[in-house]
């Protein structure tokens, strides 16, 4: 049997030393490496010694030009056999990290395809290898970073958010789900354009606030984005839901007040401090332009200040504050035409 395939490691050398051009030899690797590496797990050493011999030979010859078969690589990688043999498993990274580097920008991504494909359905030793070649590889990536101004990439976020949202339904996937929401609504909250898409924007900030699976994390990220879209949104737009944002914000205050704290105060494991402040915590102010805030904004934003600012739990349920900022909200308000407004975007 060792006979055998040392004469063929034999003749396919020979087809090697026959290649007198690029493109020759080009078309010798295409029909022949991926037979020399799976030759790697021979039983017989002397087979694997003559396959060395040949890789190497290869590696000689290859220029900075020449141009890998990724995807027989890539094949024989998610193979059966390449996590039971080390040298073939060392071999075949490196062959495939070389041919990855010759790929275009643009198939740079799509040709990770192969190695993702069916990831679920392998073995956890064979998903953690693939998972650190992926992650090197993806490492190379010369990406742009996408305009968050365009309409192509801001409904993308929000199909993206629906599609998590979705998920939280499955109990073994809620964790991930509630933070792929966290980083989707990071991007919103760089993005002008996501102010203003009606009623998306509306629908995501009250699922932050009021999702029964949300968590603090989230509920600030939606206390955040409607902050953003009151100061970016385009005048219409703030017109149209403003009674809506401040009756969101009405009703966190309200179901996040001292009485439901003292309901918490015998569990010691939850710390009353971070489960009041991320509702309580001051605006972003980098955002806020002085001069455009209405005075009932200056108001709100200066006590929320005065909240921030304060550093035991007593404190923080200061009754005469919180009233202070529920009485402006209440006074700018239509809780029936907001709460109207909210079960159509609901």
């Amino acid at each position: 049997m060792a006979n055998s395939e040392i004469q063929l490691l034999e003749n396919i050398e020979i087809q090697f030393v026959f290649a007198e051009n690029e493109v020759q030899f080009e078309e010798k690797l295409k029909n022949f490496l991926s037979h020399v590496l799976k030759e790697l797990a021979s039983p017989h050493e002397i087979v694997r010694k003559k396959a060395i011999e040949i890789l190497n030979h290869i590696k000689k010859r290859m220029t900075k030009t020449v141009k890998l078969p990724w995807n027989l690589l890539a094949e024989l990688v998610c193979s059966e056999n390449f996590m039971q043999f080390t040298l073939l498993k060392n071999f075949t990274i490196v062959f495939l990290k070389t041919a990855y580097d010759r790929l275009t920008e643009k198939d740079k991504i799509t040709q990770l395809l192969p190695l993702i494909k069916n990831i679920e359905l392998k073995s956890h030793n064979m998903k953690k290898i693939l998972f650190q070649i992926i992650f090197e590889l993806f490492q190379k990536l010369k990406l742009k970073f996408a305009d968050l101004e365009t309409k192509e990439v801001v409904d993308s976020l929000y199909s993206l958010y629906e599609c998590s949202r979705l998920l939280s339904n499955e109990k073994e996937l809620l964790c991930q789900s509630q933070s792929i929401k966290f980083e989707i609504m990071c991007y919103l909250c760089k993005s002008k354009l996501a102010t203003n898409i009606f009623p998306f924007m509306l629908h995501v900030s009250f699922d932050c606030l009021y999702s029964p699976k949300t968590d603090a994390n989230l509920q600030k990220k939606g206390v955040d984005f409607i902050q953003w879209i009151t100061r970016t949104a385009d005048t219409s737009i703030v017109e149209l839901i403003g009674k809506s944002l401040l009756f969101g914000l009405l009703k966190i205050i309200k179901e996040t007040r001292i009485e439901n704290f003292k309901n918490l105060s015998g569990e010691q494991e939850i710390n009353q401090t971070l489960l009041f402040k991320p509702f309580y915590g001051s605006p972003d102010l980098s955002i806020h332009n002085s001069e455009k805030d209405s005075e009932n904004l200056k108001i709100i934003i200066f006590k929320f200040q005065e909240l921030d600012q304060l550093d035991q739990f007593d404190q923080w349920t200061n009754e005469e504050i919180i009233q202070e900022i529920i009485n402006i909200l209440e006074e700018n308000i239509d809780e029936r035409k907001s709460i109207s407004l909210i079960s159509l975007i609901s």
